[in-house]
């Protein structure tokens, strides 16, 4: 295994379709009157890569389903089976799928030995479904909740524990959401995939390594030695057809590994990001995906037949004792036969909330101390977790979140309920479009970001690299309701 990561995958889909239901009136003078008709609802669209939830529910307009935490053996990587924390048997949990304004039943089952929570990234919904500990009390081993709400916010998002996050998610506990688009709004592809990307740490026994609180796993994060791309390891290789379009949903659901990655062989841009669509797609070369964030990309198969498309992850691994940057091909796809019907996605106009002239600051100083008997704890402004003071905001008032990083390590700041504008890094603007919930802070680094704290509540922000947030990068804004 190398020192840093490896290769990857292997994928599944099962559709979720919802029925459809029509209404008749039988009149008592013996003859049948139609009345009006509800509208029907179109399934949701099939995406590739992770099985989804069985409904339990047959309105079209409510997901219902049950989501189990317990242990399991899956075969992860070549050379035996690996024994992990699993929802639902497997790593990634099964996929959330479902369409925005539609309502969420969740029957959750703690069978795990230790108490844990769900959180639904990104999701701006009740602080009282939000998974935090502090609001709710943890999940106890053999004991069930249930999380109910509604999904505000189209887009690609993710769920995971948030206790003992180290573990639990280093085990293997996450999973994918995917909230479509107004049947009105929805882009239309020839396919949709979901590619959560991670790794995970074995040893030769391929069993999870013991988890480490000091050294570089404590400074930067614990790595995995084996990148998994959909819970396994093997490249995802698949058959596509010449003049395709679709949509690769990415999300990095990693602990620490901020990933660098490229589309090679196809056309691709990014279309959008962790608060759903961009008002404007971008190309680039590189993406850049720090540990919680999320992007939309459009793949375009133009290539010759019997060529490549590849998604590859560039990581830095030690190679014959040296450190370099090597490509590791994650998802390769061979171009077949063409389509019959290439796909045109039309992209609803998305305007971001407006840049206000003024906004006051609220200040997340991000650093770490060395304390006796404690070791290395890490801050935000100053003092560490539970001990950093709340901030206080009002609902639907903009402010500028200036977010500085006083260390040499990295951290991706997480504000949970909420999206943020990243307006400038160092000074200079960022170029970073679209709406978000995560952003990377480089070493010594700067941002600025702005957000109108649309969501009533209590939410934690935090550094997403697990280890930061358990010893101390972690703290709480709380959003005071408007006055109506």
């Amino acid at each position: 295994m190398w020192d840093n990561g490896v290769l990857m995958r292997a994928a599944f889909v099962t559709p979720l379709v919802y029925g459809l239901f029509t209404a008749v009136l039988v009149a008592g003078c013996g003859g049948e009157v139609p009345v009006d008709e509800e509208p029907t609802v179109p399934p949701l669209v099939a995406i590739d890569g992770i099985a989804e939830f069985e409904d339990l529910n047959p309105d079209p307009h409510i997901l219902e389903v049950n989501l189990f935490a317990h242990y399991n053996e899956v075969a992860l990587a070549s050379g035996g089976k690996t024994w992990i924390m699993a929802y639902n048997g497997t790593t990634p949990g099964p996929l959330l799928h479902a369409r925005v304004g539609d309502r969420v039943i969740v029957h959750f089952y703690n069978q795990l030995a230790e108490p844990t929570t769900v959180h639904w990234h990104g999701l701006r919904i009740s602080d009282e479904m939000d998974g935090n500990p502090r609001i709710m009390n943890p999940v106890l081993p053999g004991e069930s909740f249930v999380y109910d709400f509604v999904l505000p916010d189209a887009g690609t998002y993710w769920y995971h524990p948030h206790v003992n996050t180290v573990e639990q998610i280093g085990r293997g506990l996450h999973g994918m959401i995917v909230v479509e688009e107004a049947v009105e709004d929805a882009p239309v592809f020839n396919q949709e995939r979901v590619l959560a990307l991670t790794d995970i740490r074995l040893d030769n026994n391929n069993q999870i390594a013991p988890f480490k609180n000091y050294g570089p796993d404590l400074m930067h994060g614990r790595y995995g030695n084996t990148l998994l791309t959909n819970g396994k390891s093997a490249t995802l290789k698949a058959t596509v057809k010449r003049g395709a379009v679709e949509r690769w949903r990415l999300v990095n659901a990693a602990q620490a590994r901020h990933m660098s990655l490229s589309v090679e062989g196809a056309s691709w841009r990014i279309v959008g990001v962790d608060g759903g669509l961009l008002p404007q797609p971008y190309a680039t070369e590189r993406m850049s995906l720090t540990v919680g964030q999320r992007f939309d990309l459009e793949v375009v198969f133009d290539g010759e037949p019997g060529s490549k498309v590849t998604l590859t992850q560039h990581v830095f691994a030690s190679v014959n004792g040296e450190v370099q940057e090597v490509p590791v091909v994650v998802a390769e796809y061979t171009i077949g036969e063409d389509i019959n019907e290439p796909a045109t996605p039309v992209y609803p106009a998305v305007e971001l909330p407006p840049l206000p002239a003024d906004a006051e600051e609220l200040l997340f100083s991000l650093g770490a101390v060395n304390k006796p008997g404690t070791g290395v704890v890490f801050t935000i402004n100053g003092k560490s977790f539970p001990n950093i003071p709340d901030a206080v905001v009002q609902q639907n008032v903009p402010r500028l979140i200036r977010v500085k990083n006083e260390i040499g390590p990295y951290h991706p700041f997480h504000l949970h309920g909420q999206f943020f504008q990243i307006l400038t890094r160092d000074g200079a603007p960022a170029n970073e479009p679209g709406l978000r919930d995560t952003v990377f802070v480089g070493g010594q680094q700067e941002v600025t970001l702005l957000s109108h704290f649309t969501n009533p509540g209590a939410w934690m922000s935090h550094c997403h690299i697990a280890g930061h947030a358990e010893k101390g990068m972690m703290s709480h804004v709380i959003v005071e309701a408007a006055t109506p």
